[in-house]
């Protein structure tokens, strides 16, 4: 209780010291009087860890989805009943292995016709082709005769007449022919229509029709198919990134370049990685206006079949390096009035708050504070009113790496520099209090609260 009272008369006499602070009295009784105030504030446990400095590569993570990278809608392209489903449902399908068969009688008869049609046509040109010899022949000999006198001029011209006729019924025989034949091909392409094919290799769905059902031309989906090996990802970037790191600097689309992002990795569903690294096969040529982002398009090895089209992923790639980053742990990060601050440990024992500016946060394996190293989430930093460097040279900090960042304990820290800001401003001699600093060790953040209803085992 006495101990309580202590500390409580210790913060005030904290506060009051700003107060004072604050109005710029800095004659030396009230810098006096402060010190003394504030000698009884006893030092504030922090956790730290120093400042990391080395090359980061840096990961983005993207959302986006699978599919095939051929996919078809099976319908048919004949009327008929549907005699057979060759295939069974979900299975990969080899290009122009049978899917369905369609009743082919009738289009067999027509298939009869039309090669009889056919073979009418062509006697009739051979026909033609006897009588317009006749009449050429008839012609020559007219010409000889109607020169000696023999025969009248109208006998001639009416020989001659008589082939242009000929002539004429020879053509149109020979047209019919054309159609006929072609009437014949029809028959024969939708005879082969009545077996439905796989058109690429890939898995075919579920079939949406039954043994007996009547099949219409152009009618409902049959069944649909997706060639899953390799098997297409689809994923967006934001447009500002591409500008800024996916395209840059090292695109050179003279080269045939699609993007410096070549391969990718996949995070699946379950959250596990895939075994195989997709990469990027397309980039769209414009951003799109509603959601500002950039679609790329991937192929991703599939032997084995596991994935399937529909499916939503997350796509990972290595989209540059920083040389020689600032880095401290996430949580080291303190804000103030839309500001992020880190604390530091002066060579004073007091903490002193440096203005800086996030960039990427990382995943990399750090020192733990226990003589292991843990996996956590880093953050690069750089300073915002200077360069970090020189704002730790002006702290007497030569080496960034031998700083003390305070990880836990930052918000009481923020207090503490403040407070000593303000005293050393007034001119007091003395600070508000230090900080006693011991090793930060990580743990993985807790995302449940244990129930406190639970049964204790």
């Amino acid at each position: 209780m006495n101990t309580h009272r202590r500390t409580t008369g210790v913060l005030v006499a904290g506060l009051v010291i700003i107060g004072l602070a604050g109005c710029d009295q800095k004659n030396e009784q009230q810098a006096a009087a402060q010190t003394r105030a504030a000698a009884g504030m006893p030092p504030l446990s922090v956790s730290v860890m120093n400042l990391q400095k080395q090359d980061v590569a840096l990961e983005s993570t993207w959302f986006g989805h699978l599919r095939g990278v051929e996919e078809a809608a099976i319908k048919p392209e004949v009327t008929g009943k549907l005699l057979r489903q060759e295939y069974w449902d979900g299975t990969l399908c080899k290009k122009g292995e049978v899917l369905f068969e369609i009743d082919p009688e009738s289009y067999q008869a027509a298939l009869g016709q039309a090669e009889a049609a056919v073979s009418v046509a062509r006697a009739t040109v051979q026909q033609a082709q006897a009588a317009d010899d006749q009449a050429a022949k008839d012609v020559e000999r007219y010409e000889k005769l109607v020169d000696s006198g023999s025969i009248s001029e109208k006998n001639y011209t009416d020989a001659l007449h008589a082939r242009r006729r000929t002539q004429a019924a020879l053509a149109v025989a020979q047209a019919s022919v054309n159609q006929a034949e072609a009437q014949l091909q029809n028959a024969r392409i939708n005879l082969a229509r009545c077996t439905i094919r796989a058109p690429f290799t890939g898995v075919a769905s579920k079939s949406n029709v039954s043994t007996g059902d009547l099949i219409t031309a152009g009618g409902p989906t049959l069944t649909t198919m997706s060639s899953i090996d390799p098997i297409r990802v689809d994923f967006v970037v934001p447009g500002k990134q591409v500008l800024s790191e996916v395209l840059a600097p090292s695109y050179d689309p003279g080269k045939g370049m699609v993007t410096p992002v070549t391969h990718f990795r996949v995070v699946l569903e379950d959250g596990s990685i895939y075994e195989h690294e997709g990469r990027v096969v397309a980039v769209d040529s414009f951003v799109n206006s509603s959601t500002g982002t950039v679609n790329f398009i991937g192929h991703l090895p599939n032997p084995n079949l596991k994935l399937r089209s529909g499916a939503a992923v997350r796509v990972v790639a290595n989209t540059g390096t920083v040389k020689d980053a600032l880095l401290v742990p996430s949580r080291a990060l303190v804000s103030a009035m839309n500001h992020r601050f880190i604390y530091v440990v002066g060579k004073d024992g007091t903490p002193y708050g440096i203005d800086v500016i996030p960039a990427q946060e990382v995943n990399l394996e750090m020192p733990n504070g226990d003589g292991k190293k843990a996996v956590m989430p880093m953050q690069i930093i750089r300073g915002r009113v200077k360069p970090l460097e020189d704002t730790l040279k002006e702290l007497g900090f030569d080496d960034p790496t031998q700083v003390q960042v305070i990880v836990e304990g930052g918000q009481m820290a923020a207090i503490y520099a403040q407070a000593n800001t303000a005293m050393r401003a007034s001119g007091a001699s003395g600070g508000f209090g230090t900080v006693n600093p011991s090793p930060f060790v990580y743990a993985l953040p807790v995302t449940t609260t244990p129930s406190v209803t639970a049964k204790k085992q």
